[in-house]
């Protein structure tokens, strides 16, 4: 079926959704724009008609469900896109509301409008996640979120909206996964609204099953002296794309967007982020780098924008790349856009294979060539991971890595080295 066609089902099928009066507006920005195709700059590698279901349909909470293993002690579980209460876990300085879309106007959402998928959620979620983190509260163990799908040809669509109180502190960690051989839709919005001083960490772990689709969208708007720290790490799914839109808006505010994505078969994941330096004295990083394996492929598209009011901007960004097969296949395209005349910004992108003299060197000092290349990949994912600056986190990530990608790969080299 064509992506026109998709449309206008889908549009059919979200008119009898969007009842109240912020999800109707939501529903219009999606039939202007229509269901993403690669005639559109922002989604030029990208296509979905080989993956999208021929009609919008949402979850029903399953029926199965897994025990709740969260990496601290508080934390939230969504089944199919709905927050199950009773596996809840909150310190009493986080509130959490379930906030109705009747309650809701269009300025209680920070998406992008251009997010094609984020005013897909936005037009059929009629309930929003809110939490909010008292003032100075500060958490020292990760807080987990984990979203679990088995919704056969169907959409689970939560949103979650954080206030992040003045001087607040907090490690999210929302991990998705789900039934492999089972082919579900995952379209999820993470908000973050961070006060003055307030400091964030948002590592987000998509596991999903191999016939899944994930669109993800997460957006941040920081004041004064705030902190905003997101990695991706994708390693699931057979398609997926991941929105990321950072908004600096009062100086002093700081932003690393990382992430690390890991590709065999046919996997597909789409990178795209905007950091927004709004104001002056902003300061932001970017490093996302990726391993690819089989036939898979990777995109990566990075835009720094400077407005002309914003002096003294700080912001780097890199792409890199490791292939490990000749059918692996990347495209990355770093970019910026500077408006003020007086900031430092610099950005790059590399694309290559195994360096052999790197592993000459460590096979001369006593390693197989087979140890040698599997050290080599491994350090290379390290220097990614270890961007999140929390041991907890780090060793969870690294135990993920190896279980969802490192143990098939290095199986591969074990059988080509025989």
């Amino acid at each position: 079926m064509k992506i026109n066609e998709l449309t206008e089902n889908y549009i059919e099928n979200l008119t009898t959704l969007a009842t109240s009066s912020v999800q109707k507006s939501s529903l219009n920005f999606f039939k202007e724009r229509g269901l993403p195709h690669t005639k559109m700059e922002d989604w030029l590698y990208t296509k979905l008609t080989d993956v999208l279901p021929e009609n919008f349909k949402i979850a029903e909470v399953s029926q199965v469900q897994k025990e709740v293993s969260f990496l601290g002690d508080y934390g939230l579980y969504f089944s199919n896109g709905t927050l199950l209460s009773e596996k809840t876990k909150l310190p009493k300085e986080i509130s959490l509301t379930e906030v109705s879309a009747d309650q809701l106007t269009e300025a209680d959402y920070s998406d992008d409008q251009k997010d094609i998928f984020g005013m897909l959620n936005a037009t059929v979620n009629n309930k929003v996640i809110s939490i909010k983190v008292e003032k100075s509260f500060v958490l020292n163990k990760p807080f987990t979120i984990i979203h679990e799908s088995n919704c056969e040809d169907a959409f689970s669509t939560p949103r979650i909206h954080v206030k992040m109180e003045s001087h607040a502190e907090v490690n999210f960690v929302e991990i998705y996964t789900g039934e492999d051989e089972v082919k579900y839709n995952q379209v999820t919005v993470s908000n973050f609204d961070l006060d003055a001083g307030a400091k964030a960490k948002h590592i987000k772990v998509q596991t999903e099953g191999n016939l899944a689709f994930h669109a993800g969208s997460v957006n941040a708007v920081l004041k004064r002296d705030s902190s905003f720290k997101s990695f991706t790490f994708n390693t699931g799914a057979l398609k997926a794309r991941h929105n990321l839109n950072v908004a600096l808006l009062e100086s002093g505010a700081e932003s690393s967007v990382d992430g690390l994505y890991t590709l065999s078969g046919n996997q597909h994941c789409d990178n795209f982020s905007l950091i927004n330096h709004v104001a002056a004295h902003t300061d932001s990083s970017q490093l996302f780098k990726g391993v690819l394996d089989d036939s898979s492929r990777g995109i990566f598209t990075g835009k720094v924008l400077v407005a002309q009011d914003a002096q003294k901007v700080n912001s780097e960004q890199l792409n890199k790349n490791l292939l490990l097969t000749k059918k692996a296949h990347v495209d990355t395209r770093p970019q910026l856009e500077v408006y003020a005349d007086d900031v430092k910004c610099a950005h790059g992108a590399t694309v290559g294979q195994m360096s052999d003299e790197e592993a000459f060197y460590l096979q001369s000092r006593g390693l197989s060539k087979e140890r040698a290349q599997k050290l080599l990949i491994h350090a290379y994912c390290a220097d990614a991971i270890i961007k999140i600056e929390d041991q907890e986190i780090e060793e969870y990530l690294s135990n993920v890595l190896f279980e969802s990608f490192e143990k098939t790969v290095f199986e591969h080299m074990d059988q080509g080295l025989e």
